[in-house]
């Protein structure tokens, strides 16, 4: 009996699996190498995506009005026209700017080739960007500092960076940076903060103190062995979903969301939520990265390499009902 009434709980908590999602709207054709797109939502609803075409360049940035239907002929990202590029994140500012961070290739006194986080602020949706900003390379040239998620903005004169080599809160106006709580390096892993104020860190930890003190969560969706290229984010609701591409190949067989409903407590690794699946292994590293477009859908952009697709490679975008991630 308790079997059966165990078997009917797991049937009605399990997430709504449609038959179908939309179908992924086309961004660009014939991409290859460190694609990596980025993506946010601005205060008027408007999308900016950035990823590069082919290896390090050129690096390009769209904008979709109609909530990702159609988008906007790419565009040269500025600053990055005479730089080899690793591409960086989008993250939406509480005034409504919208902060642009990449990965800059350099090579140091010691000839060898290294890289360090710039930034770029736009205040019209993404039409156009300010002067560059760098952050700070790291002390020993030689170690690589490289940011791949968006910063959670504590106020507005701190950023929270989790970037490869340290993880930092950053003074846009000063220029100057700090250790974040408990100083410790979270590594090029996502850290967000809840609708609660809770942080939960890509390495599989929650802090409820602002980081000085944080607990480990198991099970944990494995986003850290993977932390560039997995993604994690907090939905207004309470929800946080965190993306996995297991299966062979460099990508994987498929897209999957992983949903925690309880403030990052426990996760829901027995129902993870498909979000694309080829039926073949997805060419390249796929790279999600989502947004919350309203309270009802989800964006996610993504590519796939497979020149035998119809349409040749690509980088998509596709939705996604919330309700689908159930939760009921």
């Amino acid at each position: 009996m308790r079997s059966l009434f165990a078997l009917l709980v797991a049937i009605l908590s399990a997430p709504a699996q449609d038959t179908e999602l939309p179908t992924p709207v086309r961004i660009e054709t014939g991409v290859s190498g460190h694609i990596h797109p980025a993506l946010c939502i601005s205060a008027k609803g408007t999308l900016v995506a950035a990823y590069c075409k082919s290896e390090y360049k050129p690096y390009l940035i769209t904008r979709s009005t109609d909530g990702g239907k159609t988008w906007s002929k790419p565009i040269l990202s500025p600053h990055t026209e005479k730089t080899q590029v690793y591409p960086g994140s989008l993250t939406p500012l509480a005034d409504g700017r919208l902060v642009h961070a990449w990965n800059v290739w350099f090579s140091p006194a010691e000839k060898v080739r290294s890289r360090h986080v710039a930034y770029s602020i736009s205040s019209d949706d993404g039409i156009t960007w300010s002067e560059l900003k760098n952050l700070n390379k790291n002390k020993d040239e030689k170690v690589e500092s490289v940011v791949r998620h968006p910063f959670v903005e504590l106020s507005r004169t701190a950023w929270l960076f989790p970037l490869m080599d340290r993880t930092i809160v950053y003074n846009p106006e000063t220029g100057e940076e700090r250790p974040f709580g408990d100083d410790r390096k979270h590594g090029l892993t996502p850290i967000v903060r809840t609708a609660k104020g809770t942080f939960i860190s890509g390495k599989g930890l929650r802090s409820t103190d602002d980081g000085k003190t944080w607990e480990t969560i198991k099970p944990f969706p494995d986003v850290s062995s993977q932390g560039w290229r997995q993604q994690m984010i907090a939905l207004k609701n309470g929800w946080l979903l965190a993306s996995q591409t297991p299966g062979p190949g460099v990508g994987g067989e498929k897209i999957l969301f992983i949903v925690s409903r309880d403030d990052g407590k426990t996760w829901d690794m027995e129902h993870p939520v498909e979000f694309y699946n080829p039926g073949r292994e997805i060419g390249g590293r796929a790279c999600p990265r989502t947004v919350e477009i309203d309270d009802k859908t989800l964006g996610t952009i993504f590519y796939d390499t497979d020149a035998k697709q119809v349409g040749g490679s690509g980088v998509f975008f596709r939705g996604l009902p919330i309700a689908r991630l159930g939760g009921r």
